[in-house]
């Protein structure tokens, strides 16, 4: 079955896919733990919704494109990425883009919370929802024109090479985002940092001020509130944070490659490869990095969420089985 694949790759393959399919299901149970706790007020309902329905689908797209190739005769492979791995290709690029687009979503929203701390209208869940959605509307615009041109992308796992129809040149979109995606992560990374010094030096100095001078309605704000403004700002900052460090990862391993492509090629090949997928599995562990790392309110509530689920179980076995006793006595 594995004869046309090197040891190598069916062992790391398969590591990958391990992984992937872990991490798959941590946020399927994230996406359902969410939901059930969609009226909470302190939970980022709309983020986690947008970033673990992406990484379901993303993960969908990276374990197919594995999976597939350990599975199928080489051949038959090569015949099946021509008929549908462009599509899974695009598939797993636009669900990669969307959280880093959505991450400068958070930045903006973390800046607007430092700014009007007492007013989130602007990004309250259904408009973030509609952001998300022209961020679809725009990342699938991107992925779709070279999708439709003469140099459409397709990952082929058996070079673990991205490999486009008019190689090796690039369509000019796909040559741009190849080249300029570096500077999302990495820009906001340094955003979020600033803003997180410049935070925790003047938290009781000017922002204090600017809280004194705001409208009668904020002067009146319980305690409660500003606790739980505080509690999602730091929320906020800890997760755009933690996307951008993960997206990173990925990014500047790119980076590398192109500024110094001669020292890269000189590398053993098995080398480049392992670095490869390890750069592959950090998009795949991002969920898990930001919201159960990263974000110990969203543990919490995952949790919460396992540990009702089973007390749901207890109760209802312990039911039946008071009702198959009384049954029991009766007769």
């Amino acid at each position: 079955m594995f004869d046309h694949i090197p040891v190598f790759h069916v062992v790391f393959q398969f590591i990958f896919c391990t992984l992937a399919v872990l991490f798959m299901l941590y946020d399927i149970a994230l996406l359902m733990a969410t939901y059930a706790y969609r009226n909470d007020q302190n939970i980022p309902f709309a983020y986690l919704v947008v970033m673990n329905v992406c990484g379901v689908l993303c993960k969908i797209a990276f374990i197919t494109d594995f999976v597939t190739y350990l599975a199928l005769p080489y051949y038959e492979y090569l015949s099946y990425r021509e008929f549908i791995g462009r599509e899974f290709t695009m598939l797993g690029t636009l669900t990669y883009f969307i959280p880093m687009c959505v991450s400068v979503l958070m930045t903006m929203n973390r800046f607007f919370i430092v700014i009007r701390p007492t007013d989130q209208r602007v990004f309250g869940q259904k408009r973030i929802f509609f952001y998300s959605f022209l961020i679809l509307i725009l990342c699938f615009t991107v992925l779709i024109i070279p999708r439709l041109s003469y140099c459409p992308v397709n990952f082929l796992a058996s070079t673990l090479v991205f490999l486009t129809a008019c190689a090796p040149e690039r369509h000019p979109v796909t040559k741009f985002t190849n080249i300029n995606a570096i500077w999302v992560p990495t820009t906001l990374l340094v955003i979020n940092v600033l803003m997180m010094l410049h935070l925790k030096a003047n938290r009781y100095d000017i922002y204090s001020r600017i809280r004194q001078k705001s409208s009668v309605v904020s002067m009146t704000s319980s305690n409660s509130l500003a606790q739980s403004q505080i509690r999602r700002e730091h929320m906020l900052m800890r997760q755009t944070v933690a996307i951008t460090v993960g997206l990173s990862f990925y990014e500047v391993g790119s980076l590398l490659m192109r500024t110094w492509p001669d020292q890269y090629n000189a590398l053993p090949q098995w080398v480049r490869d392992l670095t490869f997928y390890f750069r592959l599995e950090t998009i795949c562990a991002i969920n898990f990095f930001v919201y159960h790392l990263g974000s110990p309110s969203t543990r919490k509530m995952l949790m919460k969420y396992f540990r009702s689920g089973e007390l749901k179980r207890d109760l209802s076995t312990r039911k039946i089985s008071s009702t198959f006793q009384m049954s029991r006595i009766e007769s």
